[in-house]
């Protein structure tokens, strides 16, 4: 009878034990407190929205809220994990880099000691040009030159085609944003 009652006791200890490892840890208790999480992408950067997937819904309470998306894991956005370009960026997030839940918001974070690169600022870039060309085409006026990679991800070759990239997921002219896993990414069609 002691036997039976230790081994439930050590049964019930050890289930307790592994539903407190598998749940969700509140922001404020991963790696210290929330003051010890330091935003790493700052609103002004260049690529912010790019990196902070601020087409998603960002909200937040714990990190399980929040993943790591694209080709390059190089998106932090709530829920599951969301698509990428696959474009090559001039700048990465850093490798010790964590995204997660930062004051109700997923975005990357560090300790305070990494910091991003800067990118460079270009609001209209030379590729949205009419006539611009993309491979062996001239992109029509209204499309840009989009360089990709397909399946094989950054180790494959990259690709080139005209189009018109909408990664808010909104397009003009009645035109519908869809996203091509193995191609450009979201594009307006």
């Amino acid at each position: 009878m002691i036997r039976a009652i230790v081994v439930v006791v050590v049964a019930l200890v050890a289930a307790s034990s592994c539903k407190s490892s598998e749940a969700a840890v509140p922001a404020d208790q991963v790696g210290g407190s929330a003051a010890d999480r330091v935003p790493l992408v700052p609103k002004d950067h260049a690529l912010y929205a790019r990196f902070e997937g601020t087409a998603f819904d960002n909200a937040c309470s714990d990190d399980a809220a929040c993943s790591k998306g694209g080709c390059s894991n190089e998106v932090c956005a709530g829920g599951e994990p969301p698509p990428g370009d696959c474009d090559a960026l001039e700048v990465q997030i850093p490798a010790a880099a964590s995204c997660g839940c930062v004051a109700g918001e997923c975005v990357w974070w560090s300790d305070g000691s990494l910091s991003l690169a800067a990118a460079s600022p270009d609001p209209t870039p030379a590729s949205e040009a009419p006539g611009v060309a993309c491979g062996d085409v001239a992109c029509a006026a209204g499309e840009q030159c989009i360089e990709y990679y397909g399946i094989a991800g950054p180790r494959g070759p990259k690709f080139q085609t005209c189009g018109i990239p909408c990664p808010n997921g909104k397009c003009a002219d009645g035109k519908k944003c869809v996203t091509i896993a193995d191609g450009p990414g979201p594009v307006c069609q």
